[in-house]
């Protein structure tokens, strides 16, 4: 299982440095995914924390669901989805990382049992 949380673990990295390989196919990319590095911070951080720690397997899983989350609205929330590159990028990503977090979080507690 560990491997959901190292994808989620790229995923997160790869949405802090997205802005800057974006932009250079669309120059509005930047200005629309900034908060992207602080999500992809977020994500990269708790899926590194669950990676080294077994303790508050429930509550990293939850975080990471709730930035995938945030990510995957961040599109319908401020409205740029005149910039496809930009909506793609969070719409695929989030959706994602908060699929295999809630995977994650699921086949815990399934064992936990």
């Amino acid at each position: 299982m560990k491997h959901l949380m190292r994808s989620n673990l790229v995923l997160g990295l790869w949405l802090m440095v997205s802005p800057f390989v974006l932009v250079l196919l669309n120059q509005r990319v930047f200005r629309l995914l900034w908060e992207d590095i602080i999500l992809g911070l977020g994500i990269a951080t708790f899926s590194l924390c669950r990676l080294s720690s077994r303790s508050g397997a429930a509550l990293t899983d939850g975080l990471v669901g709730a930035l995938g989350l945030i990510t995957l609205i961040n599109p319908i929330l401020y409205h740029y989805f005149n910039v496809r590159l930009a909506a793609w990028n969070n719409l695929a990503v989030g959706s994602v990382v908060f699929i295999l977090a809630i995977y994650q979080d699921r086949k815990d507690s399934e064992s936990s049992r």
